[in-house]
């Protein structure tokens, strides 16, 4: 009997959670509760069908969707997660130059396997507030007594308008801002607090730039700029005491810095220099990027419709805040923080680092000033020349300053807490209500100014597969490449949604990714008369479009040779439909099929066989063709049948 009872206890014992378990399950809890705000900012999605529907199935979130399906693709065929071949065949696209936010894209690669791309990529959207601001709650308890006044100030940051706006667009890899709150606390332990071994601080310090570097090395870039001015400011502020501690550091940082270059060289080379990589200014109006100085305190226009520009995006709800917008609650907040912890130098720090990520965030030009100011100097029309800060987009420093304003509101409260506590003396403990009050209402005062201008809950559209891309595409040969209309291109990004939904079954012409140019920079729509371009002005308005001269026949022709297609296929919403079909009958030479409301060609090996049909006025083939196709096929191809009888009548004698 008594043995039982040993083995009982044995078991009893064994049962018992770990202290590793335990602590694992509380910052669940944590996180869970944090995220509780962006289940009403996605209600939409988690009520309805969270794998076929986004914000847009179009624009930026077409473009995540597909960042979410490639690594898992990879992964499951042993293949390279930084590198692509599915698209812009035959070169392929080199993911570590653009926005690909691939660690967390390999973290959730479980649910792209189970539930498909849409799915991962709305919980990582989800998530993302959630994580940011769990990540700033767990930087800010080292630094308070007064634990509780580190949850607003966490929601502050992981709600900021930045990330919310950055949510909206389908943002991954900058919504994401798990990382930064660590690592400010974790150069603090460095620099300062040197509580732990330098061995210890080193390893934390490279494990958060190798995870923040997998997600965004614009992030990465961006807080190691703002991590030199801060500590150039602590070493010209406390040169005696850093001093003193500058073994500690020195012994840390080369830990953290040797171990982050031995693991991040070759991805670092990869996206730099590597296959398809992309250098110059990768966004076209990066140097007007800057956010609008009014825009720290104003929301602009309340609950407007979306404007084109955001359309374009990949939103069509109401519009927001401007992503610096701070707010007048979050202002006063730390107005009250100063005059609390005024003795803390830290918290001068983190006003200074503020004030720096705030002018840097106003890019090269002061916009929303008055005309004088805005032809004065800023220090990003110097920085923003830079390599590597070149490529950055001066906007995206805005959430690093409500950063450190929360940490300005989690000391203000802390010293709050202090002087409350001073003033009860024995009675300290049972005398926390006014603590409690304030945290009440700075929490409320900073978050509820921001989520009252947003549209929540985010308006969302289903996802609509064109039935011959649903039906037909999955059917083809694996690997089979195809040139779609629309062209997928940078703004035209339904092709690659659609590639990904199909799990990479199909290889893609063309692609919404940075693509290198002759000369390196961003291909974007191609130069003009290339393939590239005349397909980017078949699928959208705004340009004069393809006429089918003998240069615009011939370049296309020699595209669909060199990029080795199999197949074209005009499916889904584009400019015109039935011109396009006009344009590719004389490029190619050959009839379409119409089929399941789409236009194939089946491309032979080596390219087009027949000679394009020149001489030929596409404008009065379309002139004579119906508007619209019937869904019963009817005249679909009698802009086709026109343009090659009309080739046909140019060649023969008079």
């Amino acid at each position: 009997m008594a043995s039982l009872v040993n083995v009982g206890k044995w078991l009893q014992g064994r049962a018992r959670p770990s202290r590793t378990a335990l602590m694992v399950l509380r910052h669940a809890r944590w996180i869970a509760l944090f995220t509780l705000p962006s289940v009403v900012l996605w209600w939409h999605v988690w009520t309805g069908h969270p794998s076929s529907t986004l914000t847009c199935p179009c624009g930026d979130p077409a473009q995540e969707v597909w960042f979410m399906a490639w690594p898992a693709w990879a992964i499951s065929h042993a293949a390279n997660v930084f590198f692509s071949g599915a698209v812009n065949i035959p070169h392929g696209a080199n993911l570590l130059s653009n926005t690909s936010g691939t660690l967390v894209s390999v973290v959730l690669s479980p649910v792209t396997w189970l539930w498909g791309p849409v799915a991962s990529t709305n919980v990582a959207l989800t998530l993302a507030p959630g994580l940011s601001a769990w990540g700033c709650w767990v930087a800010i308890r080292r630094f308070v007594a007064w634990k509780p006044g580190a949850v607003p100030a966490a929601l502050v940051y992981g709600y900021s308008s930045a990330i919310v706006t950055s949510l909206t667009f389908g943002h991954v890899s900058v919504s994401v801002l798990v990382v930064p709150p660590l690592l400010l606390a974790s150069l603090y332990e460095i620099v300062v607090r040197q509580a732990r071994t330098p061995l210890r601080d080193g390893v934390t310090l490279a494990a958060l730039l190798i995870v923040q570097f997998l997600i965004s090395p614009e992030v990465v870039v961006m807080c190691t700029f703002l991590a030199s001015f801060g500590l150039l400011a602590t070493m010209a502020v406390g040169r005696r005491k850093i001093r003193a501690q500058a073994p500690h550091t020195v012994r840390a940082f080369a830990i953290g810095i040797g171990i982050s270059v031995a693991l991040l060289a070759y991805p670092a080379w990869f996206g730099l220099s590597g296959p398809q990589s992309v250098s110059g200014v990768l966004f076209s109006l990066a140097p007007l990027s800057g956010v609008n100085i009014s825009g720290f305190l104003f929301p602009g226009p309340y609950r407007a419709l979306a404007n084109s520009f955001t359309r374009f995006g990949g939103y069509y709800g109401r519009l927001g805040p401007p992503s610096n917008y701070i707010g007048w609650g979050t202002a006063a907040g730390t107005a009250v923080s100063l005059y609390f912890s005024r003795r803390r130098p830290l918290v001068w720090l983190l006003v200074l680092m503020t004030l720096v990520a705030m002018v840097l965030s106003l890019g090269a030009y002061l916009l929303g000033g008055s005309l004088v100011l805005s032809h004065g100097w800023l220090p990003w029309r110097t920085l923003g020349k830079l390599p590597v800060l070149r490529e950055i987009l001066p906007d995206q420093f805005a959430p690093l300053a409500t950063l450190f304003l929360s940490f300005v509101l989690a000391l203000g409260l802390d010293a709050l807490h202090t002087r409350v506590q001073k003033v009860g003396g024995r009675h300290a403990a049972q005398i926390s209500g006014p603590t409690w009050l304030a945290t009440v209402i700075v929490g409320a005062a900073a978050l509820v100014p921001v989520f009252i201008t947003f549209d929540i809950p985010f308006t969302v559209q289903p996802i609509s597969t064109p039935v011959w891309m649903a039906r037909d595409a999955p059917l083809l040969p694996n690997g089979t490449a195809l040139l779609t209309v629309p062209f997928a291109f940078s703004g035209s990004d339904k092709p690659m949604l659609w590639q990904a939904v199909d799990d990479m079954h199909f290889r893609l012409a063309g692609g919404g990714l940075k693509t290198p140019d002759a000369s390196g920079g961003p291909i974007g729509d191609g130069a003009p008369g290339s393939a590239r371009r005349i397909l980017a002005d078949l699928t959208v308005s705004g340009s004069t479009q393809p006429t089918g001269t003998v240069a615009q026949l011939s370049a296309v022709r020699a595209a669909v040779r060199s990029w080795r297609v199999n197949r074209i296929v005009i499916d889904g919403p584009s400019r015109d439909p039935v011109y396009a079909s006009g344009f590719l009958t004389a490029a190619l030479g050959a009839t379409p099929l119409y089929d399941h409301g789409a236009w194939v060609w089946v491309v032979p090996s080596g390219g087009p066989t027949a000679p394009p049909a020149t001489g030929v006025s596409l404008a009065k083939c379309r002139a004579v063709a119906p508007r619209s196709v019937k869904p019963s096929g009817n005249g679909a191809l009698a802009m086709a049948d026109c343009v090659l009888k009309a080739a046909s009548a140019h060649r023969s004698p008079a």
